[in-house]
């Protein structure tokens, strides 16, 4: 098994040493692996910058006033909201005997 293993390193070593011996083929070798290097790196500073945007998502700082008075301003918005709607559905169930004496008249 070692025996395999040594003669196809060998054979790898040797094939690349024929590709390599030529100056065109270890030019484009060269821009190949340039162009492969910028786009990971490219990839990489994309990942940063979207990692540091969701920094606070989920447990703000509690002395960041700012924004922890968003987080209380949008919480009171939905419980507002919320009531409005209970008070509509209150107001629909007692509306309708209003409506049977209007029609007796």
């Amino acid at each position: 098994m070692a025996k395999n293993k040594s003669l196809l390193l060998a054979g790898l070593a040797a094939g690349a040493y024929a590709y390599f011996r030529k100056k065109e083929n270890r030019d484009k070798a060269m821009e190949a692996f340039n162009n492969t290097k910028n786009k990971v790196n490219s990839f990489m500073e994309a990942q940063k910058q979207q990692d540091t945007s969701n920094e606070n998502t989920g447990n703000p700082n509690p002395y960041h006033e700012e924004d922890n008075r968003m987080v209380d301003e949008g919480a009171m918005t939905s419980v507002q909201y919320y009531n409005e709607e209970e008070q509509v559905k209150d107001d629909i169930k007692t509306t309708p005997d209003n409506d049977a004496k209007v029609g007796e008249k």
